[in-house]
């Protein structure tokens, strides 16, 4: 296949497809609609997915860049498993699983992004994770241009981490077993978690990309930290901490990569300072960094 029968856009601003509506122009943007797309693609691909827990270069991102929300195929190959493409919406799957009175991923309901990027970081929430119903899931080695499936073992998945992650593997669908439920408990838990993201979570009218970064140990909070340090002052440029919640960064306002980048850097540095923890980001920085945000990015990117 052609690369020239996929959806391209050139020089496309990303800033249009993340959360925090921070991010400049794609050399190449594809949105593929099927795995032979993605493998007609090859060589070195960026996966920017539907952008929730990224932040995107303001100097954009060089190279070919792909977009799942085109591959949101879905079906139950019996009564209580669901393979689903990764492009669909997390909130999607948990409406879908919501009709088919299957319970396990209520927790879907309160996460932007896709079902992909929810796997890749082992999404969960209140007791739910998704390492504790799915299968399998099938994977591009994005180094080879070859696809595996994987176990649930072989994935790897740990807090907000797993093999694809650490590999660059992309993944184009997952199998999960689920339990049936009664439609009325299932819909209980969805209200919880949304009335819960209501409450704690700075309104989607605030643009951000979820928690800055991860809780350092077992019963730590990181937002409860930063509120002991008064980050609710805290400003760099267009970027601004949360109010409502001290782990979230929100763009205030034509907020640059570089913006967000320093004010992560002032919150790691704080608090290795006063609590000696040595934080890890929980969102990743995607495209061409300044090296001003290489040099920061180096403190407390995965490791």
């Amino acid at each position: 296949m052609s690369i020239n029968t996929i959806s391209r856009l050139e020089n496309h601003p990303l800033k249009e497809h993340t959360t925090l509506k921070i991010g400049g122009p794609a050399d190449e943007l594809y949105i593929p609609e099927k795995t032979a797309d993605i493998l007609a693609l090859g060589g070195e691909t960026t996966i920017i997915g539907k952008g929730s827990n990224l932040l995107v270069s303001s100097k954009g991102v060089r190279g070919k860049v792909i977009l799942t929300g085109g591959l949101k195929n879905h079906e139950f190959p019996c009564d209580t498993r669901l393979k689903v493409e990764s492009g669909l919406k997390s909130v999607t799957v948990a409406k879908i699983l919501l009709e088919k009175r299957l319970s396990g991923l209520e927790f879907l309901i309160g996460i932007p992004g896709s079902i992909g990027g929810a796997i890749t970081m082992n999404s969960s929430a209140h007791g739910q994770a998704i390492e504790h119903v799915i299968e399998s899931a099938e994977v591009i080695d994005l180094k080879t241009n070859k696809i595996h499936t994987l176990s649930r073992d072989e994935l790897e998945l740990s807090y907000r981490n797993s093999f694809v992650e650490k590999n660059r593997h992309f993944i184009l669908s997952a199998v999960f077993n689920l339990k049936k439920d009664e439609y009325k408990n299932i819909a209980e838990k969805m209200d919880f978690h949304v009335d819960y993201r209501k409450r704690c979570h700075p309104p989607l009218t605030e643009p951000s990309a979820g928690s800055t970064f991860r809780n350092p140990e077992e019963g730590v909070y990181v937002g409860c930290l930063f509120e002991e340090l008064g980050a609710k002052s805290w400003k760099e440029g267009g970027a601004a901490v949360s109010e409502k919640h001290c782990n979230f960064i929100i763009n205030a306002g034509n907020a640059a990569s570089i913006d967000v980048s320093r004010l992560m850097h002032r919150m790691h540095r704080r608090v290795r300072e006063e609590f000696g923890y040595d934080l890890i980001a929980e969102i990743r920085y995607v495209g061409s960094p300044t090296q001003e945000e290489e040099e920061i990015w180096s403190q407390f990117t995965v490791r």
